[in-house]
């Protein structure tokens, strides 16, 4: 069995390589000009990018196409994959997995072909991707494997701060009379995700405390209980450290890993958005 995920998800570039997970890139566009996310845009060239954005070519994201997913099918195929399991962005988000399901349409009857709502994205759909390609290579039947990902979708926690609400204002996020409040108080809001959703959790005035109370509220969450820890930035790697390690310290972590958050997420909540994700450990 193959796992595939969109790129809405966070998986750092060695498990991907070595769990074999085919990652179909979201398409970015810029004004008229369009790039497939990971692929012709990097996240360097995507930062440098936003630094000349206006309101004619403000950047949106626009789901990967069946014909994406079908390419991929297709040579997971030719290798001799039978089954193939594609863990998908919330579908509260987008409409990926329509996209997936078509592709596989196509294929009738050379495969059997799956589909997980991960009810999330970066590293709380990356995190199932490779629980699911772990499994997978260790035997596990798609019986065992779907049960594991809802058990660990159910009890996942994401918890993240947004540097300005300028992004989540255009993709629709927040009204236009918070962002106002917002930058004329300094405020710094952090939000969850709840169900496949984005929602408001609170607001603190510093980037410190935001970081502080992102640790406290995931501690709140998981309490002593062994998880998985996920630390994601858009750009802002030193943050993501002092994140890292407030969060190693107080919480029973196993396993933690520090990733840039995907473009398609960075463009919807903007440069500086920094995230706490904890996985449960489950058998």
């Amino acid at each position: 069995m193959r796992i595939v995920m969109d790129s809405v998800g966070d998986v750092p570039p060695d498990l991907i390589e070595s769990l074999k997970i085919c990652v179909i890139p979201v398409n970015i566009a810029f004004g008229e000009e369009t790039f497939l996310s990971g692929v012709t845009m990097d996240h360097a060239a995507f930062y440098e990018k936003t630094k000349q954005v206006d309101a004619s070519n403000f950047p949106k994201t626009a789901q990967p196409t069946p014909g994406q997913f079908l390419a991929c099918y297709t040579q997971l195929l030719a290798e001799g994959e039978t089954d193939i399991l594609t863990v998908v962005v919330s579908t509260k988000m987008a409409g990926t997995i329509q996209s997936a399901r078509l592709a596989a349409q196509e294929l009738e009857g050379q495969g059997n072909f799956y589909r997980f709502d991960s009810l999330g994205g970066s590293a709380a759909q990356g995190f199932l991707a490779i629980e699911a390609a772990r499994m997978a290579q260790a035997g596990a039947e798609i019986e065992a494997i779907l049960a594991r990902l809802e058990q660990m979708r159910d009890e996942m926690v994401s918890v993240f701060t947004i540097d300005s609400l300028e992004y989540a204002l255009k993709g629709g996020r927040v009204s236009a009379a918070k962002s106002l409040m917002a930058s004329m108080l300094s405020i710094k809001p952090v939000m969850e995700l709840h169900d496949g959703e984005i929602v408001e959790a609170g607001r603190v005035r510093t980037r410190k405390r935001a970081i502080a109370h992102i640790v406290a509220r995931v501690k709140e969450e998981v309490g002593e209980r062994p998880i998985k820890l996920a630390v994601v930035h858009a750009n802002v790697s030193a943050d993501a450290d002092r994140l890292r390690e407030m969060a190693a310290a107080q919480l029973n972590a196993v396993e933690i890993i520090t990733v840039e958050m995907s473009i398609a997420v960075a463009i919807n909540l903007g440069p500086g958005t920094l995230a706490l994700i904890a996985a449960p450990v489950v058998e």
